[in-house]
């Protein structure tokens, strides 16, 4: 993670501006020469919203038959080193420990999870040929292939896929709303895996 990168999009997201921190790390990556990572700029993951939404009712309406839900949570697995699968997971719980980015343990203290109460991950799709480009970084490093140039547009990348998905569960949130699913009114976390990071939604 480039976090000199990240602290450029960063309050962006924090305000729910998903476009302008596209806009912004888009921006950075069109200045640099055409790499595989510069695929980013031709994808969009907010079309999977519906289905992302439907997704989360369904596993809402399963870890609500346990216990009451006051807040859920979504990340994207780590996916810089995690190739083979880009996936979002997600969490229900009873208490919502609210959004606080120096304390955020209470989201390891989980109800359940998609894979235990519905056995599913929701795949991201489109994003195959930049999984391939992210799998062939180690080789090109070991081969001396790899240069500053390079670097910079994997970091760019990085931080418009985190954008991108982001986008992407704001606009789910939004569709729940319009579907009058019953967590449409739930607050909605969501980072990346192992970043510190958190964006809150609320409808």
């Amino acid at each position: 993670m480039n976090f000199e990168f990240a602290e450029k999009i960063n309050p962006h997201l924090e305000k729910s501006d998903f476009m302008k921190a596209i806009k912004v790390a888009t921006t950075e990556l069109q200045k640099l020469p055409d790499t595989d990572f510069h695929l980013i700029l031709d994808i969009t993951l907010i079309e999977q919203a519906e289905e992302v939404a439907d997704w989360i009712d369904e596993f809402y309406q399963k870890a609500s038959k346990k216990k009451k839900v006051k807040a859920l949570y979504f990340e994207m697995n780590e996916f810089d080193i995690n190739t083979d699968m880009w996936f979002i997971e997600g969490f229900s719980y009873s208490k919502d420990g609210g959004l606080d980015l120096e304390d955020m343990d209470w989201l390891c203290d989980y109800d359940t999870d998609t894979q235990t109460a519905i056995n599913s991950v929701f795949a991201i799709e489109q994003l195959e040929k930049l999984q391939t480009a992210f799998s062939e970084i180690e080789e090109k490093e070991e081969n001396d292939e790899w240069t500053d140039e390079l670097q910079e547009a994997r970091d760019w990348c990085e931080q418009i896929i985190i954008a991108k998905f982001m986008e992407l569960m704001g606009e789910a949130h939004l569709i729940a709303k319009r579907k009058q699913y019953l967590w449409a009114t739930l607050p909605v976390y969501f980072t990346e895996h192992e970043y510190d990071f958190v964006v809150k939604s609320e409808n």
